[in-house]
């Protein structure tokens, strides 16, 4: 019996042996791209049309730090229906208090509905410190644009 299992790990190691010598070839194809290192776009500010100008504002409060209480957005009380303006270019843009003025950001999306891309020019947060809490007013001036075909 043991000369039947000598031969069977004989005959096991033998066809291992065999079956591992592959035939492996490589190629090396040479390739290139038609596509170029670099696309740039020159605009200028004839290219682009001032639509108008609006400011748009949000007041919350904050307590403990952490639980945040919505007032008002654009000096209407707030609903359960929420309309977000999110702001980004190649990194996202952060406007005081990002979270309301996303919010508020939607009234200037309303007045230019035709903008090619609106652009916060100036935000300020007011904040005034009350005992475990503070109330934050946070208001922001948008200009819209549009290019010129």
């Amino acid at each position: 019996m043991t000369n039947k299992i000598k031969g069977f790990l004989f005959l096991s190691v033998i066809t291992l042996f065999l079956s591992s010598c592959a035939v492996y070839t490589s190629r090396n194809i040479k390739t290139g791209t038609t596509m170029p290192n670099d696309v740039r776009l020159n605009m200028t500010l004839d290219d682009y049309e001032f639509l108008g100008e609006t400011q748009v504002e949000a007041e919350y409060h904050k307590y403990l730090g952490f639980i945040t209480y919505t007032n008002t957005i654009n000096g209407e009380p707030v609903s359960n229906n929420d309309n977000y303006v999110y702001l980004s270019g190649r990194k996202h843009i952060r406007v005081a208090g990002s979270k309301q003025i996303t919010k508020a950001l939607y009234k200037a999306y309303k007045e230019f509905p035709n903008a090619d891309f609106i652009m916060p020019t100036m935000s300020t947060k007011e904040v005034q410190q009350m005992f475990l809490g503070k109330k934050i007013k946070v208001t922001a001036k948008i200009k819209a644009y549009k290019i010129r075909k």
